[in-house]
């Protein structure tokens, strides 16, 4: 069986003023035809497709990816459209067509970039090709992705540790419906609410009790997936909010049933997920009385991981203020600094205007006189990720700052260790991750923080200026009338197409 892989994948922050264009993609890695097949980057499914389908004959289409940051420009995806349009139609006939996707990618010119290629993917292969997704906890549901796929599957955990079995799962419906084991009929119900990222920790009340109930659902043999999408909580776009996903073998009344369940208990614990969030002085106040090292802070708001710009300035200003003797580590984002350090070389002591040029609105840029430690230029055999581009360390007093060109890595303490750091021998350690740094950081943290600072992904979802989004929709409003009992259902094509094995 011929089977089309393609990933069409980005983690959207509407607010970030960092738009996402043909450059940003191109750092992180195109991939045409063949070479699709080759993708091994860290959050890509396609190696995990690939043990399920590779006996098969996979054909590669596109793979575009990008971290996270602000929307698509119309002409980027004026472009990988095209290029998405010309590669798939070289690969026809397919039987099945397999999608690495997040889920939550936005454009300027379309807010459902995914859902607009699944879209154009149906369009082209016909009614008798099969087409599944695998996506992002995080991924934003809309009637488009529902109607043009026949199988979409989300992640279990967050933090996100099952993208590859989540990624294998789809690659097994797909095959066993290929082979006419199975018939899936996929319902999706949309859920009025955005929730805060940090209290989505799903081994812990309530969200576990939730994933609990997928997983509780999965185990009835005529239930081939059940999802929970709690979506990418700082993306202002029409369709925004929680969707609950169940695809049955055949079974279009059971699918609608338990979506709806499991809608139903999402929308019973919505107020369990507004917790107040401790501030970047809290945070740096308790670190600072405790005698464990090291302490990692998420910086919240200005995560990397999630479309912010990386270059928020609060905790520097704060950890200057503080004068620690021990050391410290962060990183920070600001293209212009990084490559003047690598201009003037190690050794070299300078006054730099530092961070707070990306995202004006909430830091300033912070005047600091230190020492160039280490230039680390782009190159195969260093151990920072080549789509961070240039990169080089800062040393103010005890005051460790990795200087970043571009977006990286904001949950794992690699973007130290690879930087000439022992992130062991600090006693804090910033992340730019709200979630997943518990697990990055997991076998160094002695003790895990949250401090927010202002920033473009903050807990406090009210205290963005939201246009787009359906309203009411909690918690941005204080009624919000809803019952999953007579809630819209979407539906998938369900039992229309025609098997072809």
């Amino acid at each position: 069986m011929r089977i089309g892989i393609a990933r069409i994948s980005q983690e959207t922050n509407t607010f970030s003023p960092m738009l996402t264009d043909l450059d940003t993609l191109s750092a992180h890695g195109i991939a045409r035809g063949p070479d699709v097949l080759l993708d091994q980057d860290e959050w890509s499914f396609i190696p995990a497709f690939l043990e399920v389908v590779g006996h098969e004959e996979p054909v590669g289409i596109l793979s575009v990816h990008a971290r996270p940051s602000g929307p698509l420009t119309a002409e980027a995806l004026h472009t990988i459209l095209e290029w998405f349009v010309t590669d798939l139609e070289s690969a026809l006939p397919l039987d099945g067509l397999l999608f690495a996707m997040h889920g939550a990618f936005a454009g300027l010119s379309d807010p459902d970039v995914e859902g607009l290629f699944l879209k154009r993917a149906r369009a082209m292969v016909g009614p008798d090709t099969l087409i599944a997704a695998a996506m992002d906890l995080h991924g934003n549901i809309t009637r488009r992705k529902i109607e043009n796929a026949d199988i979409i599957r989300g992640f279990h955990t967050h933090p996100h540790v099952d993208g590859p079995q989540t990624a294998r799962r789809v690659a097994e419906m797909l095959l066993a419906a290929l082979r006419n084991e199975v018939r899936p009929v996929m319902s999706a119900v949309k859920i009025p609410m955005i929730t805060p990222a940090e209290t989505q920790l799903t081994e812990e009340w309530p969200m576990k009790e939730l994933m609990d109930l997928t997983r509780s659902q999965e185990q009835d043999p005529r239930v081939l997936s059940s999802s929970i999408f709690a979506v990418q909580p700082w993306l202002d776009v029409p369709e925004m909010g929680w969707c609950s996903v169940v695809v049955t073998d055949g079974d279009k009344r059971l699918a609608e049933q338990l979506a709806r369940e499991l809608a139903s208990k999402a929308w019973e614990q919505r107020q369990e997920y507004i917790r107040p969030c401790p501030t970047y002085i809290q945070a740096l106040d308790q670190a600072f009385a405790t005698d464990l090292r090291p302490v990692v802070i998420s910086d919240l708001a200005d995560l990397m991981t999630g479309g912010g710009t990386g270059d928020s300035t609060w905790y520097l200003k704060e950890l200057l203020a503080r004068n620690p003797t021990e050391p410290c580590f962060l990183t920070m984002v600001d293209p212009e600094v990084v490559h003047e350090m690598a201009r003037l070389g190690p050794g070299a002591r300078a006054t730099f205007e530092l961070g707070g040029k990306q995202d004006r609105l909430h830091s300033t840029p912070v005047r600091v006189t230190g020492e160039v430690v280490r230039v680390l230029p782009p190159s195969s055999d260093r151990k920072l990720p080549a789509d961070v581009g240039w990169a080089a360390v800062l040393q103010v007093g005890t005051i460790s700052i990795v200087v970043l060109e571009r977006l990286g890595p904001g949950s794992t303490p690699d973007i130290y260790s690879g930087a000439g750091l022992d992130p062991t021998q600090a006693k804090i350690l910033i992340a730019k991750s709200v979630v997943d740094f518990r697990e990055g950081y997991k076998g160094v943290a002695r003790l895990f923080l949250l401090g927010e600072a202002p920033g473009l992904a903050p807990s406090n979802l009210r205290t963005l200026r939201w246009e787009q989004v359906p309203r009411p929709i909690f918690p941005l409003d204080d009624e919000v009338p809803w019952d999953s009992a007579r809630a819209e259902v979407m539906y998938s094509r369900g039992g229309t197409v025609k098997y072809l094995r």
